[in-house]
């Protein structure tokens, strides 16, 4: 699988994740401030108290990033947790523990004590491995708490220049014609689910290739081997203005500022199909909520700086800026959308 949100724009926020107002009613007198503290630290277990005052970690922090170095989960936590480490004047080191899609450095950081001393950077096929492979030495879910969102990203429809069709319309009708016989290329599990939920919504069948990233399938597609390619929007930037590809839709739910003028498939009335994958850092399960929120605004606020804002822009990523709060509910829909997925069939258990 390679480096990967079914979500609503709402006033410029994530829709769906925006985190309910809460009153709260002070029934009682409050303690004092030491005697809060006092209290917090005599109830706080010992991974908890590896912290300094302010909540962040007082050792060196490690994250680990369970994929393979120059790829995007790889360079946006970087593109952070550097950032991050100027500003608070402490180290974050930042190790790539490739394997088994991401299982091996993840394998770790689920057994790491939950003090902050030990994160990790992911993107969604951290919670497609429950459904596609055939076992894990850990539960993605369980082991491990969502702490920040960096980022997001859409994936695009490219079409070879020799196709019988110039956009989707003309596509639909082609598939119509010739059911199964236009082939598209997928470049994960994910984009696997977004090509079969989009021929589901458009009515048509499409026989899909999966290959071994988006690089892959666009050599064939420039090279009149293949019709249709999922691709990330990195890779389909470079081809703007090509006169080998077409770039028919992307799969956001608003414009993509990176291909302005391709329409969104939620455009084109094919909303179901509608994706984008994150960035973000996780933690190992079990972690303190104060101490999530300390990381989580640190990461947001290394984030919001231009330079770091200009450094994801490069990757053809877009910046967001999420609370703690905001970031698990887009988790459990994240996780909710690929166990619907898996319960329709459109995910296939690996060996």
């Amino acid at each position: 699988m390679g480096d990967l949100l079914g979500i609503e724009a709402c006033g410029g926020l994530i829709g769906p994740v925006k985190s309910a107002c809460r009153g709260q009613e002070e029934t009682t007198p409050m303690p004092s401030r030491r005697a809060l503290l006092a209290a917090a630290l005599a109830a706080a277990p010992p991974a908890a108290r590896a912290q300094d005052a302010a909540g962040w970690p007082a050792r060196p922090v490690r994250v680990v990033v369970p994929y393979a170095a120059g790829g995007g989960t790889d360079l946006t936590t970087r593109a952070v947790m550097d950032a991050v480490g100027t500003r608070l004047q402490r180290p974050a080191v930042v190790e790539n523990r490739p394997g088994a899609d991401g299982a091996i450095g993840s394998e770790a950081v689920a057994r790491a004590a939950p003090d902050g001393t030990t994160l990790i950077g992911l993107n969604p096929t951290h919670l497609l491995l429950r459904h596609t492979a055939a076992s894990l030495p850990y539960d993605p879910v369980a082991d491990f708490t969502p702490v920040a969102v960096f980022a997001l990203y859409a994936f695009v429809l490219l079409a070879a220049a020799e196709a019988p069709f110039r956009d989707i319309p003309g596509l639909i009708a082609e598939a119509r014609r010739q059911p199964g016989a236009i082939a598209h290329g997928t470049a994960d599990v994910a984009s696997g689910v977004v090509g079969a939920r989009f021929a589901r919504a458009a009515g048509i069948t499409l026989n899909e290739i999966r290959y071994a990233g988006g690089g892959a399938s666009t050599r064939d597609l420039m090279g009149g081997h293949l019709t249709l390619a999922w691709v990330s929007t990195a890779t389909a930037m470079p081809l703007l203005g090509s006169d080998r590809v077409r770039i028919l839709a992307v799969t956001a739910a608003r414009p993509s500022p990176f291909l302005p003028g391709v329409p969104t498939l939620a455009e084109l009335g094919l909303g179901e199909a509608n994706y984008e994958g994150w960035f973000g850092l996780w933690g190992p399960g079990r972690m303190a909520p104060a101490l999530v929120e300390r990381i989580n605004a640190e990461a947001r606020a290394a984030g919001a700086t231009e330079a770091v804002q200009a450094r994801l822009r490069s990757l053809a990523v877009e910046p967001v800026s999420l609370d703690a709060a905001q970031v698990a509910a887009l988790m459990r829909e994240d996780d909710a959308r690929w166990t619907r997925a898996a319960a329709e069939g459109l995910l296939r258990r690996g060996g």
